[in-house]
């Protein structure tokens, strides 16, 4: 287990794996981090694998560090993992008109279902029995959106999205304790450009706040 595929568009190669009597779940992993506790979780009743497709994260310097994040990932807990080809164009023209609008618009919620869609469609052409998402871990994405989005998919494509919050039961907490035994990147924006423009003010923002008590 842990063994790596790769697909490009149109799921030109397909991917063989070994039954282990358990139903077959596709699970978009956004970021190795969040991707720990869901595939912990989901052990227990579904023969998981993880699915990388991200063409929403950029610089491209980025998309890789957190691939190898996601490949550690398989590799610790033993599942396999499908990556999809990068890129960021697609991003750009289902998205690209929102990149004004803020973290936690219609920006995100676009962004969820391009990649949703794509991890439903893969889903059906390998013949897995659900699809989910690593999404609903973050602190800073909406898990309702994010359900709400994965069932509109499932409604469009007939796959059944496993719609379960993942932030529930402490799992943000119990993500980040796996992301410090596994020694993973963790990264401090979405992976979006204009996230990562967010995050540069954020930080600009207490850079001068700290600056301000230092001379206070």
């Amino acid at each position: 287990m842990g063994e790596v595929h790769r697909i490009g568009k149109g799921g030109r190669r397909k991917v063989v794996l070994v039954s282990t009597g358990r139903k077959r779940i596709l699970l978009h992993s956004c970021c190795g981090p969040c991707s720990t506790v869901v595939v912990e979780r989901l052990l227990d009743q579904w023969q998981p694998v993880m699915f990388f497709y991200g063409p929403n994260i950029q610089p491209e310097q980025e998309y890789l560090r957190r691939l190898e994040a996601a490949r550690k990932v398989a590799a610790e807990m033993g599942v396999p993992l499908v990556e999809a080809e990068y890129d960021p164009e697609e991003w750009n023209r289902a998205v690209g008109h929102l990149a004004q609008l803020p973290e936690g618009s219609e920006r995100c919620r676009e962004c969820f279902r391009l990649r949703m869609m794509r991890t439903a469609v893969e889903a059906a052409r390998l013949c897995f029995d659900a699809f989910s998402a690593t999404l609903s871990v973050s602190r800073h994405k909406s898990s309702r959106m994010v359900i709400d989005v994965g069932r509109q998919v499932q409604q469009l494509t007939a796959v059944p999205f496993l719609d379960t919050d993942f932030k529930k039961r402490g799992g943000y907490e119990r993500s980040v304790e796996l992301s410090r035994r596994f020694g993973l990147y963790r990264q401090d924006y979405c992976g979006c450009l204009p996230s990562l423009r967010e995050a540069e003010q954020r930080r600009s923002r207490r850079r001068n706040g700290d600056a301000r008590q230092r001379r206070g």
